[in-house]
């Protein structure tokens, strides 16, 4: 039988957001200040940079979690799909090891047209 999961992300902690980030291939750079490239200056926690030099920065609200990234828009493409990257990175992680947690072992893993990711995940009882 196969299952479909449709995923929201909500940051547990700064620490497994840089761990991704390096997974994803990004650097990434503790800051408390990003300025985008309109001028304007944002607070923030992490600021990451792509191979190419494209930089987002990265606010986590400390009460909920949500990750905010910041200096990317519908203008910016790079930016976004550096924002893209990270966030995907993240919810892979967390679910292979939620999965793997509960006993799961991945099969397969697809990578599609779009970018995103299909994994096959089996349990033997």
């Amino acid at each position: 039988m196969s299952q479909s999961v449709g995923l929201i992300i909500v940051v547990q902690g700064l620490a497994e957001l840089v761990r991704a980030t390096a997974e994803a291939g990004l650097r990434y750079e503790p800051q408390k200040q990003f300025r985008t490239t309109d001028g304007k200056s944002h607070t923030v926690d992490v600021v990451v940079t792509d191979e190419v030099g494209t930089q987002v920065g990265v606010k986590v609200d400390q009460k909920t979690g949500v990750a905010t990234f910041i200096g990317h828009d519908e203008k910016d493409k790079r930016a976004t799909a550096v924002a893209h990257r990270i966030s995907q990175r993240y919810a892979y992680s967390k679910a292979v090891d939620e999965l793997k947690r509960k006993g799961y072992q991945i099969a397969k893993e697809e990578k599609q047209k779009d970018g995103s990711i299909r994994l096959v995940a089996q349990r033997w009882r």
